[in-house]
């Protein structure tokens, strides 16, 4: 991208960024900051499990009792506690820039969380294993450290937003005459609106020039350039909405639509301010990407523990692959993941072919290309065990929406105006589709619709409890088999 500001007069299509190059733009630090807070909060109750049972029942009552147990119980409590503090909206931006930082919820969340889980340890009856004076002074250094980080974190957000760093970076991408209104509007009545770039286009272009202008902002997207992303275009202009909106819902910014939208059939998410007009919301930041560290710390343990576990079986499968037929042990093929950016999924080679081109044909069931070994391991999902590996690499999560080869996603994204909104996630090795029957070939477009729609309810409605429902539904579906 130049880092030239031409006249907006003198270029009737294409961008230009306001006040400086879209590569030198600041980092809006916000979102690091919550991420940090939010770990920080449970390495703290985790830390202090383990401090007061060396520093009490070993340094002072010299006890000699094993530190698992309690390290166990102090991860235990990281599960109620990060729920509580998201539930409570006490990790969100407003509540750290108040006046005061409302130390009596603080302390009250922290006492729910470990009133959960005494009762869990209760009705497990380790109970007895645990000392109640350990106990309280576990509590009170987690209030202590809790407090203490949060205020810390607090005063920098303090600092950062009144020096004016915590504002809102913009994009606008439309018409000319569209989003310079909305530019001015934006400007005039709302300060903590940074209006970073401006991507403008006249009527008559080719499609050609319109699709370098979005690929430009895709690519500025993709580097987490913009907080949110603006579209203005009349509501008359229902294909470029269709094709900016299919375009920009795959990544993590949220992205609003300044149109009519009355007479389009386009999924919303309520109504958003921008300055004094009102947005629809097309593709709103979702509960999956407000927790990914909580995700992500999840996902780390899970895939690490499982590889361990099931090295051994690994081992057995690639023999036995070796022996079955020619070929590399791994199908190894290119999928799209979180925010469009293209990896290479591992699986175990199941089939005489290894197709990643412009073509790709699904399997079938009774495929002829399928190896005897590969039947097995279709029919038990253990060609998918390598994926472990992609989620450790931070490709893949252990839940989330299957990706498909790149063919694939370019054919259902052309017959479904959402589709694409999937990868504003990472795609996973199970999923919400996968468990309520949408798994194996997609031979309809009404197949592809309700996997889209699986999807797209778990990023809007994701938890760790949706999470782990999913889990113990592919245990219990898993030897049905894809094909």
């Amino acid at each position: 991208m130049s880092s030239v500001s031409p006249d907006r007069d003198s270029l009737p299509f294409g961008w230009f960024l306001v006040g400086a190059s879209a590569r030198n733009i600041r980092r809006n630090p916000l979102r690091s900051s919550m991420r940090a807070l939010g770990i920080a909060q449970l390495a703290i109750a985790f830390i202090a499990a383990v401090a007061m049972k060396l520093v009490y029942l070993d340094g002072i009552l010299q006890s000699g009792q094993s530190t698992l147990p309690f390290a166990v119980a102090g991860l235990l409590l990281m599960v109620p506690l990060s729920f509580a503090f998201k539930q409570s909206g006490l990790n969100d931006q407003r509540a750290l820039l108040q006046p005061t930082l409302e130390f009596g919820r603080i302390i009250g969340i922290i006492a729910l969380s470990f009133l959960v889980l005494v009762g869990v340890l209760y009705l497990a009856k380790f109970t007895h294993y645990y000392s109640r004076a350990w106990l309280l002074l576990w509590f009170l250094t987690t209030v202590g450290g809790v407090i203490l980080v949060r205020s810390l974190t607090s005063r920098r957000l303090k600092r950062l937003h009144d020096a004016g760093a915590l504002r809102r970076r913009v994009a606008l991408y439309g018409q000319s005459s569209h989003v310079m209104a909305i530019r001015e509007q934006l400007e005039r009545d709302n300060p903590g609106v940074d209006v970073t770039a401006v991507f403008t286009q006249a009527a008559g272009l080719e499609d050609g020039a319109r699709c370098s202008e979005l690929g430009h902002l895709r690519s500025a997207m993709q580097a987490g350039e913009y907080d949110q992303v603006i579209i203005g275009l009349p509501d008359t202009e229902r294909t470029k909405i269709r094709a900016a909106v299919t375009g920009l819902a795959p990544y993590t910014q949220e992205l609003l639509l300044l149109s009519d939208l009355r007479q389009r059939k386009m999924p919303r998410h309520g109504v958003a301010s921008v300055g004094k007009l009102r947005a629809d919301v097309i593709s709103p930041v979702s509960q999956a990407e407000q927790n990914q560290s909580l995700k992500r710390a999840s996902d780390v343990l899970m895939a690490g523990i499982l590889l361990v576990a099931v090295a051994p079986l690994l081992l057995v499968i690639a023999i036995a692959i070796k022996l079955d037929s020619r070929g590399d042990v791994f199908f190894r093929q290119r999928r799209h993941g979180k925010n469009n950016r293209v990896f290479r999924i591992f699986k175990f080679r199941t089939m005489s072919v290894a197709e990643d081109g412009d073509v790709v044909t699904q399997a079938a069931r009774n495929d002829s290309r399928v190896t005897r070994v590969g039947r097995i391991l279709r029919k038990t999902s253990l060609d998918e065990l390598p994926q472990l590996l992609n989620v450790l690499r931070g490709e893949m999560s252990i839940v989330g929406p299957r990706p498909h080869a790149l063919a694939h996603e370019q054919s259902f994204e052309a017959s479904l105006d959402m589709f694409s909104r999937r990868r504003r996630v990472l795609p996973g090795i199970t999923g919400w589709a996968q468990v309520n029957g949408f798994r194996g070939e997609t031979k309809t477009l009404e197949d592809i619709e309700g996997r889209m729609t699986c999807d797209l309810y778990y990023v809007d409605n994701w938890s760790i409890w949706l999470d782990l429902e999913i889990l113990v539904r592919t245990v219990l579906t898993v030897f049905r088999g894809a094909h």
